[in-house]
C-alpha cells in the first residue's frame, strides 16, 4: 500500500479539524484536540499549520478549492436539470468523503470573526455559482438551493457511519427532489459496492 502524501495528510487533518471548529468553534477548540483527533502531537501538527487560526483559515480554502474545482467542471453545461443533477452528485461526493469540510461549511464557526464571515460569504457564493444561479436568483429558486445544500450536508453528516455505496444514490436523489427535478432513486440500492470487471 503506497504511502499517502503531504498532501493527503493535510486534508486527512484539515477534515478533522474543520470537523471540530463546526462542533466547538474555533475559539473553543485548541491545537491539542485537533492533535488528538488526528493522532499527531501538537508539535507535529505546529509544524504543517503553526496556528489554530490558519488551520480555520486552511479548512475553509481547502473547502472553496473543492467548490471552485466542482463548479469549474460544470462552467461549460446550460443551466438546468442535468447541471444541477451533476453539481448534486459532485457535493455528495464531498461530503461523503470530507464530512469535517462539510460541517464546517454549513456551521457558523466564530460567530462574529468577520474574515471567517466573509470565506463562508464567497463558500456560498461559489456553490451558487455552481448552479448557475445569479445573485438575484428568484425567492424560490433560492429556497430550494438552500434547502438541497442544507439537507444534503446534513443528511451525508448524519449517514457518515453507513456504506457511502448506499447512500449516495439517496442522497442525490432527495437533494435533486429539493430542486423540484424529478427524482432518480434506485428502488433497490446495491447490496455490494461495484467491482470493477478487470479485478
Amino acid at each position: 500500500m503506497p504511502r499517502p502524501t503531504r498532501q493527503q495528510i493535510d486534508e486527512e487533518i484539515l477534515d478533522a479539524a474543520a470537523a471540530l471548529f463546526a462542533r466547538h468553534g474555533v475559539a473553543h477548540t485548541s491545537v491539542q484536540r485537533v492533535a488528538d483527533a488526528t493522532g499527531y502531537s501538537k508539535t507535529g501538527l505546529l509544524h504543517r499549520f503553526p496556528t489554530k487560526e490558519a488551520l480555520a483559515e486552511a479548512a475553509l480554502t481547502l473547502t472553496l478549492e473543492h467548490v471552485h474545482r466542482l463548479a469549474g467542471g460544470v462552467a461549460a453545461s446550460p443551466p438546468g436539470p442535468a447541471r444541477d443533477r451533476a453539481v448534486v452528485g459532485a457535493l455528495a461526493d464531498l461530503a461523503l468523503a470530507r464530512p469535517g469540510l462539510t460541517a464546517l461549511a454549513l456551521s457558523s464557526v466564530g460567530g462574529g470573526v468577520e474574515e471567517q464571515a466573509r470565506r463562508l460569504e464567497e463558500l456560498a457564493a461559489a456553490l451558487f455559482e455552481a448552479f448557475a444561479a445569479p445573485p438575484d436568483a428568484p425567492a424560490e429558486r433560492v429556497v430550494r438551493l438552500t434547502t438541497c445544500l442544507g439537507g444534503l450536508a446534513t443528511a451525508a453528516l448524519a449517514c457518515r457511519d453507513q456504506p457511502p455505496h448506499l447512500v449516495r444514490p439517496l442522497l442525490v436523489a432527495a437533494a435533486t427532489g429539493a430542486l423540484g427535478h424529478p427524482a432518480d432513486a434506485p428502488a433497490d440500492p446495491p447490496a455490494e459496492p461495484p467491482t470493477d470487471a478487470r479485478d
